[in-house]
């Protein structure tokens, strides 16, 4: 049975899934350091979720060395396992509990912050929030109230009895799958009305879109515990351990999904770094097009024409942003921006095809 053991696998898996929250959680304080903002609560929500998910990764580390993934058969000789087992499972119910409870209230504070103008949204916002919190308080009761007395939840020997615990498990997650689905898509139909272009639209609501991926595992879940169920449920330290191995990636991944919204400020530093901007100027040589130079205009303004075309621009528009009015000016080969490269970095977005400029919402 020893080729049986899913222990290494179960630590590995869980392993990479919390090395990748980490890099996210890490990227999110780069990006903030470099936008040079404060501390928002969905920021110290994330923290107190990594907490837990730290948490929850060791326990399940400690449940391996504790039989977590082996068969039952196999600990007979060391029997006080299956009580430290049994403990074990009890504090990875809570801390997944409160870790997908934290990522779930960093994901809606930042929307109230992304979506503040929308007051449909925001209301929407703040009802799931008391939903999560409702949903944690019936996970807690459910964990320490099933079995009476507390203790018999891992020790069988002792007088007590347990309520059903397929039905309270079932209703539980079922709940936390309805949650999970619900938050995901909350935004999409805002996101569906903004006056963007429609690749980067999608790509938007795509990037939201990639926590109802967490409603995957949540359905996983509940497939792998009907499943536990057809197993005797004397070796659940083996036909369980799939199940318990979802339970750590599912906040993992979310948190991971979570931190995305907030990394562009690193995508824009890496899009105009000098190793992609000589990409840039090789790409459009290799397949026929014009090659772009930056030269200097009139006044000391940037102008970004291909070569060999640099006269005929005309103006098209006056934008006027920060009390500044710029010019924007075209040609059929060309692009002049007076005000210097800043004019391209304002909070404004080309509505296309009609170029007209509009602000975000």
């Amino acid at each position: 049975m020893a080729s049986d053991n899913q222990g290494p696998t179960i630590i590995a898996v869980t392993a990479v899934f919390w090395s990748l929250a980490v890099i996210a959680l890490g990227l999110r304080f780069w990006a903030l350091h470099m936008r040079k903002r404060k501390i928002l609560a969905h920021d110290l929500w994330i923290l107190l979720g990594f907490i837990c998910s730290t948490a929850l990764f060791i326990s399940m580390i400690i449940s391996v060395q504790n039989g977590l993934g082996r068969h039952a058969v196999e600990l007979i000789s060391t029997p006080w396992k299956f009580t430290i087992f049994g403990k074990l499972l009890i504090s990875i119910q809570i801390l997944w509990c409160f870790s997908m409870t934290s990522v779930r209230m960093s994901i809606l504070n930042l929307y109230t912050h992304i979506f503040s103008s929308n007051d449909k949204l925001r209301i929407a916002c703040h009802v799931m929030t008391a939903v999560c919190l409702l949903w944690t308080t019936g996970e807690v009761l459910v964990v320490f109230l099933l079995c009476r007395p507390f203790a018999f939840n891992w020790d069988k020997t002792i007088p007590g009895k347990c309520g059903n615990l397929n039905v309270a498990y079932l209703l539980v997650h079922s709940s936390n799958f309805v949650v999970d689905s619900t938050i995901a898509l909350m935004p999409l139909p805002v996101l569906y009305k903004l006056t963007m272009p429609i690749g980067r639209k999608i790509g938007v609501m795509l990037m939201f879109g990639l926590g109802a991926s967490i409603c995957a595992i949540a359905i996983a879940r509940i497939a792998l515990y009907q499943l536990a169920l057809q197993y005797d449920q004397a070796d659940f330290t083996y036909s369980g351990s799939l199940l318990y191995l979802f339970s750590a990636m599912e906040p993992m991944m979310g948190m991971s999904l979570a931190c995305l919204p907030l990394l562009r400020p690193i995508g824009d530093a890496a899009s105009t770094s000098p190793i992609v901007n000589w990409v840039k100027e090789l790409v459009p040589s290799s397949l026929g097009g014009p090659s772009w130079n930056r030269t200097k205009g009139s006044g000391g303004n940037d102008r970004y024409v291909p070569t060999g075309s640099e006269e005929g621009l005309q103006p098209i528009t006056h934008v006027t942003i920060g009390g500044t009015e710029h010019k924007i000016w075209v040609a059929p080969n060309a692009v002049h921006v007076t005000g210097g490269q800043k004019a391209l970095k304002t909070d404004k977005q080309w509505k296309e095809p009609s170029l007209e400029m509009t602000d975000r919402p």
